[in-house]
């Protein structure tokens, strides 16, 4: 593994714990160092922190912060 997807892995803790959860993916980083970009992106749609998961997050928030304010009227 080289040292880019090295100080990845240790700076991510998401992208860490995913690959734990997923040892057979550490075969495919070793023999593919380009892999790591897969690696990111299936890890963002597993814990949802892609761009339209966090914004319907924010959407939620915002819905239940509005429904409180209404019960407090």
């Amino acid at each position: 593994m080289n040292y880019q997807n090295q100080y990845l892995l240790k700076n991510n803790i998401y992208l860490k714990k995913y690959l734990r959860e997923n040892s057979n993916y550490y075969k495919n980083l070793i023999r593919n160092p380009e892999f790591i970009y897969q690696l990111i992106e299936m890890m963002k749609r597993k814990y949802k922190l892609t761009i339209p998961d966090k914004l319907e997050k924010i959407k939620n928030d915002i819905s239940m912060l509005n429904s409180v304010m209404d019960v407090l009227k």
